[in-house]
């Protein structure tokens, strides 16, 4: 069954810009509609304010800055100050989803040793070769982590920033190495009940054409480092907890 243009067309916008597919999906269907160049009968039946294009693209601006403020961001200020309007709205994301057994208190407790004895938790060589380029194009990496197990916000991950801690919630750190954009990789710890999910993702706001081309050019390592981190991470913590002694129970 061949597949619509309007799907591939769709999915052609959304590889070369960070316009999401759903989006991209609606722009290309509303073409085959043609529209009068009067529009008083369409705007009796739908009134709305009209604006000029140059105040679109001031208000579109300015919403843009205003999403920086926000708690995916943690309400960085250093966030504000590296973001520039050419970055894309729509973030690229990739990243992967466990479920686990393991308690959300020692999921948490895993996760904030990251950068630590264990390092990424998975692709440590490739996580370290990133860092060397990184040095090699002048930007020096700030190496290592603080010696407590437990972090803080504004601790320094190898180039890595904590921007936001809520306690077996989620961690998120900001992406400080050389690129042309702005990233950031969340850890997100879910309760459900009976099991916990695990999610470890990475999002990119591209800047322009070459920031699209590096978001594709890590994509080969996306396809798995994402997986290997959220399962160590689980199955760490899923034998930390079956370790651990038993609390006693206490009669009535």
């Amino acid at each position: 069954m061949p597949i619509p243009a309007s799907i591939i067309s769709a999915g052609f916008i959304s590889l070369i810009t960070s316009v999401p597919t759903s989006i991209a999906k609606e722009l290309i269907q509303g073409l085959k509609y043609d529209l009068p160049a009067k529009d008083a009968s369409l705007r009796k039946l739908i009134p709305q304010k009209l604006i000029s294009f140059d105040d679109a693209v001031r208000e579109t601006l300015a919403d843009e800055e205003a999403a920086l403020d926000d708690q995916d961001w943690g309400y960085s200020p250093e966030v504000r100050n590296r973001w520039k309007p050419g970055y894309g709205y729509y973030p690229k994301n990739a990243g992967c989803t466990v479920s686990t057994p393991a308690s959300a208190a020692t999921l948490w407790h895993v996760v904030q040793q990251i950068g630590g004895e264990q390092g990424y938790f998975y692709g440590n060589a490739l996580w370290k070769t990133r860092a060397l380029l990184d040095d090699l194009v002048g930007n020096k990496v700030t190496y290592g982590r603080p010696q407590r197990e437990t972090l803080a916000l504004g601790d320094m991950i190898d180039g890595w920033r904590v921007i936001k801690l809520e306690p077996e919630k989620q961690l998120t750190l900001l992406f400080g190495m050389k690129a042309p954009g702005l990233g950031r990789l969340s850890f997100t710890i879910h309760d459900s009940g009976n099991l916990r999910s695990l999610d470890v993702r990475a999002w990119w706001h591209p800047a322009g054409f070459s920031g699209l081309l590096y978001w594709f050019a890590m994509m080969p390592a996306h396809l798995f480092i994402f997986k290997g981190m959220a399962q160590t991470i689980s199955t760490c913590a899923y034998r930390l907890d079956k370790n651990s002694p038993k609390k006693p129970e206490q009669s009535s």
